[in-house]
């Protein structure tokens, strides 16, 4: 008798102690951590440490709020006075919204990427060789304000282009 009592006792030590761990969870400065409740979208932590609820509630989309940058690509853009030109860049990014983030778009480094890739070869692609030559600056300009409308439904800032 006093065996089975403290068996069960040991099992509901080890128990109580796993979904404590389990329920814990701690985020890091600079990210923010989506939760779903069986399966749909709870809310949001922000850092610091927050208590879940085991087996209902479980961590979806960790997210950087920190600032990145994404490589663009080299591609071939052709001018409107037929000159071919080789151009690649960079775009600098930041989460505003960690929900938007991780439920409306799908790998968001690659979307972002794609989206600035088509973007640049539509604005490249309007201007003769000597525009593109002598208006970096414009150029630059312009492709920011059409990032940044088109990714503002996803949660990201396009900081610099």
């Amino acid at each position: 008798m006093h065996s089975t009592f403290a068996i069960f006792s040991v099992a509901f030590v080890f128990l109580a102690v796993v979904l404590t761990f389990l329920s814990v969870k701690i985020v890091p400065q600079g990210y923010e951590i989506t939760v779903e409740r069986l399966g749909r979208y709870l809310r949001t932590l922000d850092p610091g440490m927050h208590i879940l609820i085991p087996v209902f509630d479980r961590v979806g989309q960790r997210m950087s709020l920190m600032e990145r940058v994404l490589d663009i690509p080299s591609q071939e853009v052709i001018s409107r006075d037929n000159a071919s030109v080789v151009v690649d860049g960079v775009v600098f990014i930041r989460v505003t919204n960690t929900k938007d983030a991780a439920y409306k778009v799908e790998r968001l480094d690659y979307a972002v990427q794609n989206l600035a890739m088509t973007n640049l070869r539509s604005v490249l692609g309007s201007m003769e060789l000597d525009e593109m030559l002598s208006n970096r600056e414009k150029i630059s300009l312009l492709l920011l304000a059409v990032l940044d409308e088109a990714t503002s439904d996803w949660g990201v800032k396009i900081t610099r282009g």
